[in-house]
């Protein structure tokens, strides 16, 4: 076992120096002095069952200043007010537009389809396509405008505030952006090379034309991971690309109990690790192996063991604080509740996989998707995508 996590350990030292030089690549956005612009940025919202925020996404929305920018709000099928809302709020502000759509195609996931709709209705020379859900601080689009022009990007991708009520939703949220770090290293987005790339659905700004190249939504119509993958679709096509994190700018209740983020984890689990069962079990042992086992050993191996052990825990903490610190704004104790978080999300893991083999595909806002249908499509968006 000593040498089993001598070698465990090499591999956290590698990553540490991978996220130590990945980080600092990664800016603020708060930072950005924004500057007077007169392009036209449209923003794009995908809307199903959200009365409880859509109100609130528009107005902080209809507040931003020293830019110019309609607001193209698309009702995806809801049921209860969402709609309503939607209209409330286009009577009331002259640059909020509403769309319902009342059928869902064959071949679509909803909120991809409601996006691209919304997309085709755009006058504007950048998009920005959002969710529901999302706060905005009154300067976050013309600092985001002002950034991209400095930068001369096509694509400007930002990672918002994750609010949760309680000790085990953050745990769980940062534990995830833990995960997601080493496996999908987002800071890629900021590296020249077309490999890697970033997406995140919470905001998304592009330039009209950029996402014409690409292929629209269309592209990734079946995919629930289509913010990273037309992230990813984006950086392989030579465009230019930047991730900023902005937590002071925007702000999100990613889940607002435990039960929907069990919910939440059934549609994106498989899709997160390619529809495969060999990764998905990789996944399972592999975490159980390498962040649950150091913290047992460290007081029942022998002491070599336990030394190396402590030595690996160290790292971890290392590691998950580092990523909590510069994409949250949790307090830094939440470091030691790192085997706690990992045993929850095995739990969590394993349920969506269970369950999603159960079921032959996942369940999502009132529509049923087959497996077959979405690993195919996968399959298919990679080979284009290489």
């Amino acid at each position: 076992m000593f040498w089993v996590f001598a070698g465990l350990l090499f591999v956290w030292v590698i990553l540490l120096m991978d996220f130590l030089i990945g980080m600092r690549k990664i800016p603020k956005l708060e930072q950005t002095h924004p500057s007077q612009t007169r392009e036209l940025i449209s923003v794009i919202i995908a809307a199903k069952d959200e009365e409880d925020s859509i109100h609130e996404t528009i107005h902080t929305l209809t507040k931003q200043e020293g830019v110019m920018f309609e607001v193209i709000a698309v009702n995806d099928r809801s049921t209860d007010r969402t709609g309503a809302l939607i209209d409330e709020a286009s009577a009331l502000y002259p640059d909020v537009q509403a769309v319902h759509i009342r059928h869902l195609p064959e071949g679509w996931l909803g909120k991809n389809h409601a996006l691209k709709k919304g997309a085709e209705l755009a006058t504007g020379a950048y998009l920005l396509f959002t969710d529901a859900d999302i706060q905005f601080e009154e300067q976050t689009l013309a600092r985001a405008i002002t950034f991209m022009k400095a930068e001369e990007l096509d694509h400007l991708t930002a990672a918002p505030d994750l609010k949760a009520r309680s000790f085990a939703l953050r745990g769980l949220i940062s534990y995830f952006l833990f995960g997601f770090g080493y496996l999908k290293r987002p800071w890629t987005a900021n590296q020249k090379k077309p490999k890697g790339g970033m997406g995140i659905g919470a905001f998304q700004m592009m330039t009209q034309s950029c996402y014409q190249k690409i292929g629209t939504h269309e592209v990734v119509r079946f995919r629930p991971d289509d913010d990273l993958a037309i992230g990813q679709k984006i950086k392989a096509a030579g465009f230019r690309q930047k991730l900023v994190t902005a937590k002071h700018l925007l702000s999100v209740e990613w889940y607002p109990d435990f039960k929907s983020a069990l919910k939440g984890f059934e549609k994106n689990a498989f899709a997160g690790l390619n529809y495969s069962i060999a990764l998905s079990l990789f996944a399972l042992f592999g975490v159980l192996f390498s962040q649950v086992l150091p913290f047992i050993f460290v007081f029942i191996g022998s002491p070599p063991v336990q030394i190396i052990s402590a030595i690996n825990i160290l790292l971890l903490f290392c590691l998950y604080g580092l990523t909590t610190r510069s994409f949250t704004n949790y307090p830094w104790w939440m470091v030691f509740g790192l085997p706690i978080f990992a045993i929850l999300f095995v739990f969590m893991l394993a349920r969506a996989l269970i369950l999603t083999w159960i079921r032959g595909g996942i369940e999502w806002r009132g529509n049923r998707y087959s497996i077959k249908e979405l690993k195919q499509f996968f399959r298919n968006s990679e080979e284009d995508h290489h």
